[in-house]
Formats: C-alpha cells, structure tokens, sequence
C-alpha cells in the first residue's frame, strides 16, 4: 500500500542519489528562509514529506525504501542543518509514530495513519502526564481506556509535552481499565484530533515545534485500539522498545545539529584570536566524540532487528549525544557575544531549543545511574548462557568480559594505568546510589574511548573520565 505517487518517486533511487535528493529539497523548499521562533509552517513540512523524508522509516510494502539504518540516520541529520526543531520533527513523525504504527497497527490503523501522515498534518506520540511529568511512565501512568461495548471505549487521558500535538491524531499510550483497576501493561491508541483537546503550551524554547497539554475524555470506536501484546510483560518490554529504538536513533538528530553548530561556528567567530581558537577547537572535539556515536549506530543497529538488548548503549547514546551537542551550543552561544541572544539569528536558539534534548526521555544524570546497573547486571545473552555476575566482581574485570565494549573496541585503545587503577578498586556491588551516576559516565565515556578512531577524540574523553573519577572521589 502506497501514501502517494508523488511521495514514492524516489524510493527506487540507490542510496547516495536519495540523500543527494533530500538535500536538494531541503534547500529548496527552505530557500526563502525559515523562521524557527514560530511553528513550522504545515505545506513546507508535507513538501518535504512528499520529497520523501520519512521514507527511510517506512517498510518497503508500504511504499518506503528497503531498510537501511544509515539512510534514517542522514536524513536526521541533513535535517538538522536547518535546525533543532525541524530534526526534532523529522525525529517525532519517523521513529515515534512512522515506526511503532508499523510494528503494532493492524492493515487499517497503518492505512488511516499513513495517509495522514503523508497527505495531512502528521501526528505524535503521547506519553507523558502533567501530573507525574518525569516519573516512571509504567507505574505512575492514569491514562486509560476501557471498554463500554464490543466496538466502543471510553478513553480518559491527559497528555503533556508531546510534539506535533495539534496534528490530525495521536498515538496515545493508555492502559485498559477493567472493574475500575488499570492493568500493568500499555497499550496505544490512533486517535484523531477531533476526539483531542488541546492547550497550547508557552515554552521557553522549540516554539517551532507545538507543544501542547492535550485532553481525551471520551467515548471512540474500539478499533483506535493498537495492542502492543497479548502477555502484559511483552506488552510492556514492546512499549519501552520503541524509547530505545529512539534512544539509538536519536545521534542522527544530535550529529546534525553539531554539524549545525560547527558551521555557524565557521561562520559567525573569528579564528585569529587564541582564546576563540580554543574554544572552535573544543568544539570539534566534541563533534569528534558525536561522529563516534553516529557510526556505532549506523553499523550496529538495524532498523529490522530487535534493540531491546540495546538498552545500555542506546542510554550512552541519549547522554553523550546530548550533553557533548548542548555544550557546543553554549560554546557558540559565547562566541557569538550579543548576537547569541538576538531573536532571529541563525544561531541564536541552538543552545535553548537543545537544552530539552538532556531532560526528555529521562534526565541525563538519572540514565547516567541506569548505564551503570545496566552495565553491572548479566546481559540477556550472558543470561541465556548461565553466566552470573559476582558483586565482588571489579569493575575492571567486568569491563574486560563484557562483549559490548569488546566487539567494538580497536586493539590500540588500551586503558591508562590510572583509570585502569580505579576500576580495579571497585566491584559490582558496592557503589552508593550518588557514585552510580559519576561510575555511569565513566562507562559511557569509555564505550567511545575504546572505539575512537581518532586519538585526538580518545584524549578528550580520557580527560573527562578522570575529571569524573575525581567527582567519584569527591562525593563520598
């Protein structure tokens, strides 16, 4: 099932013709400009739909083309040289709602939410909750639906914070209510704008991007119900699926975006002044970092493969990709002076609109203390294996067996004696809750130095592990 004719001209192009074409769109459809402190305007943003931006998220057997993650990962981030809130949206419509209306929508939810992606305003995921905004979404979820007739559901939910929230539906992620007790499980649901009030939200940055706090209260047909699973544990396993997926996909949108700052940087900052120098400098040193990450993705994760034992390298993704990228933003934002805080400039919201990028989908330093127990707790394969960790276990020791940072390691990337000397003084099990946040970074940190091509990168990594090792000291 195709969306369009227009749309599906480019998907039998080989790959380097496609982005060449998604470039030239791009440029031509923004070639009057874009004013990223107001909302995206609708026609631009479904000329770029039927260029065919988001045909690298759809499954061939629906008009897309044939599965390639590196394609996903260029168009995000040909998408963020225009900006932050038009990769963000390219992010939202391609891995939060292309991608799970895919995987879980019957024939008819994919032909209704295929066309109104392709032929209207799009939609967006809704997931978070006014009144427990960064709590754990399964446990603390009120959102729900419940069935009053074999065709008919009563849905109640109340949804912040989500992007493209006045578009023509949203996937809305509800647990089914039965003799007033919510089940454990989430499921989605395709729910058109007409049965979903909204009220716009003032926020301090991405204004290009509506957000809003939006409202069902509500009876709709049975059939906008999408059940992710029969058992509520894969339920639940399939819902959180979709955030590592997007978790792992989410470089595209951040190596764009530096690719954005360095360009400004170029652009707009002077380059015979030492100070300047250096900081232009510490900026491409984080872009070096980012380009690590984008290639990890690009070779390890397929968009036709389950990522749910990605779970730890999809969070050092989230974390790394967002702080390095954010505090490049600050750096230009310096270098740019007065001009930095000038409503219209170019570069002027790079800092503000990315600052959400470090808070969404789970704050960094609360995910930093997640990579740790992620890191110190037996993988799926090692379970199925019958390896079981022991807490007396070093860190060091730990780091050595564990085949994530050995199948991607380069055999010139050895561990300097002192961070060699650290890991070995500690084991699995005896970090404090604060620590697991600085022994967090330490393990993100050094899932790029093992990989660095560059040595120059490999140094500046090293340098803030240790300044993390030193917080490690200093916080207990």
């Amino acid at each position: 099932m195709a969306h369009s004719a227009s749309a599906t001209q480019p998907r039998d192009m080989d790959t380097a013709a496609f982005l060449q074409h998604i470039e030239a769109a791009f440029a031509r459809i923004f070639s009057d400009g874009l004013n990223l402190m107001e909302y995206l305007p609708e026609d631009k943003w479904l000329a770029l739909k039927e260029a065919g931006l988001l045909l690298p998220f759809l499954d061939e057997r629906h008009g897309g083309r044939k599965a390639s993650q590196f394609e996903i990962q260029e168009v995000l981030r040909i998408a963020g040289h225009y900006g932050v809130p038009v990769t963000l949206r390219t992010g939202i419509e391609g891995a939060l709602v292309l991608q799970p209306l895919q995987e879980f929508g019957n024939d008819a939810q994919i032909a209704q939410g295929l066309d109104w992606i392709f032929n209207g305003e799009g939609g967006g995921l809704a997931v978070t909750e006014p009144e427990t905004s960064g709590a754990a979404i399964a446990r603390e979820m009120q959102s729900y639906y419940e069935y009053t007739a074999e065709d008919t559901v009563y849905v109640r939910a109340a949804k912040y914070w989500q992007g493209n929230s006045q578009s023509d539906f949203l996937l809305v992620a509800a647990k089914e209510r039965k003799n007033g007790k919510l089940s454990k499980t989430i499921n989605l649901l395709l729910v058109p704008k007409q049965y979903i009030t909204y009220e716009a939200l003032r926020s301090e940055g991405l204004r290009a991007v509506r957000y809003a706090v939006n409202r069902i209260d509500t009876e709709m047909p049975a059939s906008a119900v999408m059940k992710l699973s029969d058992s509520d544990a894969a339920g639940l396993r399939a819902f959180q699926n979709i955030f590592i997926r997007s978790r792992l996909q989410l470089v595209g949108m951040t190596h764009g975006i530096m690719e954005y700052i360095v360009a400004n940087t170029e652009k707009f900052s002077r380059s015979d002044i030492k100070f300047v120098e250096y900081e232009r400098s510490e900026i491409a040193r984080r872009y070096q970092v980012s380009q690590v990450l984008y290639d990890f993705t690009c070779r390890h994760v397929s968009p036709e493969a389950p990522v749910a034992h990605q779970l730890m390298e999809a969070n050092i993704i989230k974390t790394l990709a967002t702080e390095y990228t954010y505090e490049a933003a600050q750096m230009l934002q310096k270098l740019l002076g007065a001009k930095g805080f000038e409503r219209g400039h170019p570069a002027s919201n790079i800092a503000i609109d990315f600052r959400p990028f470090t808070i969404f989908e789970g704050p960094n330093d609360m995910l930093y203390a997640e990579i740790y127990d992620q890191f110190t707790r037996a993988t799926a394969a090692e379970k199925e294996a019958g390896v079981k960790l022991d807490k007396n276990q070093t860190l060091l020791a730990r780091l050595q067996s564990d085949i994530r940072f050995s199948a991607v390691a380069l055999p010139e990337r050895t561990l300097p004696q002192d961070v060699a000397d650290f890991l070995a003084q500690h084991t699995l099990g005896c970090t404090c809750a604060l620590k697991k946040v600085f022994a967090g970074k330490i393990i993100a940190r050094l899932f790029v130095y093992v990989q660095a091509q560059s040595d120059e990168a490999a140094r500046f990594v090293l340098k803030g592990i240790r300044k993390d090792i030193l917080d490690c000291a200093y916080c207990g």
